[in-house]
């Protein structure tokens, strides 16, 4: 069978190591397999500080600034236009970045209060992704095999 399809053999073979190897550094494999509701429901027993499954605040209710959050979602609902029911923790950069403010961004800050520049859009460090996860390979609902490049953060900083 490999040598009447050598190009899509290649590109199947590619697409199981990188199943595997997903597979392999999923940090709770039996998680995956459950339904939603019943992972909620072992998360909240994993943290009783947390029992009514609140996000994470520091002192006086503030947020802890950039965080890395994930979410589970089928590729479809990426909206990148592809029809499949592969599915992905999609990890995302969210949050403030308020506390990582140097002492450049107060200036900029200041000078385009007092009008003293000439733009007054002046930039702000912003929670993006500063390393991203490895490739998602999937095969649509068509069988035609696709790989997904810079799809998902790994973790996040203040830029």
């Amino acid at each position: 069978m490999p040598e009447d399809y050598p190009d899509q053999f290649d590109d199947v073979m590619d697409f199981i190591q990188a199943t595997i190897k997903r597979l392999k550094r999923s940090p709770d494999k039996q998680m995956a397999v459950l339904p939603r509701r019943e992972r909620n429901r072992q998360a909240a027993a994993a943290h009783p500080e947390n029992p009514r499954g609140k996000g994470r605040r520091g002192p006086r209710g503030k947020n802890r600034g950039c965080v890395l959050t994930s979410i589970h979602l089928n590729v479809t609902d990426l909206g990148l236009g592809y029809e499949t029911k592969e599915e992905l923790i999609f990890r995302y950069c969210s949050g403030s970045c308020e506390a990582a403010e140097t002492m450049y961004d107060k200036i900029l800050k200041n000078l385009s209060r007092s009008r003293r520049l000439v733009s007054d859009k002046v930039g702000q460090a912003c929670c993006r992704p500063i390393a991203f996860d490895d490739d998602l390979s999937f095969l649509d609902d068509n069988l035609v095999y696709h790989i997904l490049r810079k799809h998902s953060a790994k973790r996040c900083g203040c830029i």
